[in-house]
């Protein structure tokens, strides 16, 4: 695959690097991609605004292609000895956002790959506390595979939203090895209690993948004021690093983060889909 020589060289790059961070912590959050959730991005701003009010300064990986953009070419970057930073936007004090386009797909599926990609993004944005990688199922699946980490799962209460939500879970469990996920439903309408659907979603992911869907937030950003949105993404901002997983380059050093296969439908994700239709 075109890319992946280049990232062998970017090891030795990175040698001084591990000696300047060794020691210093940064909390990894996989946030996996749902293309049919309209409000991810207001999610992730409400996420971020509830970190930067603890005093943590969060940077967030977008590793899904936009309409007008692609984003910068990581691993070719990494493979030059380029300073990523140049490519970081801050978004406001204690937010920084790092447009990937699709090219952490080269670091899923190179040995050591993961690693290589988190003591980048540490040496690209030193004062970040937290790293949020917004991406595909697989790709999160591969960089965080048989880690301690529990990854957030944004999902409306619609059929098409509920579905990839699933799917994204089935990825996780049967090819990263991640059974745990937190799940954040959008709801169409403001629901008293827990929405019917995200019952079905809890229940799909355990009688079909043997996991726990953790329903961790209901918002309705259709509906909710600014204040009572921002309310519940913070109480949420408050347990997130209990989700996340903690690296120092140190544990790259030692940890084997290797790469995983793409993952294919199966069956489970047809059961699935009759459940939520």
């Amino acid at each position: 695959m075109p890319g992946v020589p280049m990232l062998e060289r970017g090891f030795d790059q990175a040698h001084g690097l591990r000696r300047l961070f060794a020691h210093h912590t940064v909390h990894l959050l996989p946030v996996a991609a749902n293309p049919h959730n309209a409000s991810s991005l207001v999610l992730l701003e409400g996420l971020c605004q509830g970190l930067a009010a603890q005093g943590l300064h969060t940077l967030v990986v977008d590793a899904v292609p936009g309409p007008q953009t692609r984003g910068v070419d990581v691993a070719t970057a990494i493979a030059r000895d380029l300073d990523l930073g140049q490519w970081i936007d801050d978004f406001d004090a204690r937010t920084s956002v790092l447009a990937a386009g699709d090219s952490l797909s080269c670091f899923a599926e190179t040995e050591g790959g993961a690693a290589l990609l988190f003591e980048a993004l540490r040496e690209a944005a030193p004062t970040a506390d937290v790293i949020i990688i917004h991406a595909g199922a697989s790709v999160l699946s591969a960089l965080f595979g048989g880690k301690r980490v529990r990854p957030l799962i944004f999902t409306g209460d619609d059929a098409q939203s509920l579905t990839h939500a699933y799917a994204s879970m089935k990825i996780l469990a049967q090819f990263g090895g991640l059974h745990q996920h937190a799940v954040v439903m959008d709801a169409g309408a403001q629901a008293i209690g827990v929405p019917p659907a995200a019952l079905r979603l809890v229940r799909c992911v355990s009688d079909f993948l043997g996991g726990e869907a953790h329903l961790v937030a209901v918002t309705s950003t259709a509906n909710d004021n600014e204040h009572v949105l921002a309310q519940s993404l913070h109480q949420l901002s408050m347990n997130l690093l209990h989700y996340a997983l903690p690296f120092s380059l140190q544990d790259g050093e030692a940890a084997g983060w290797g790469g995983a296969s793409a993952a294919v439908p199966g069956s489970a994700t047809v059961s699935a889909i009759h459940a939520f239709n």
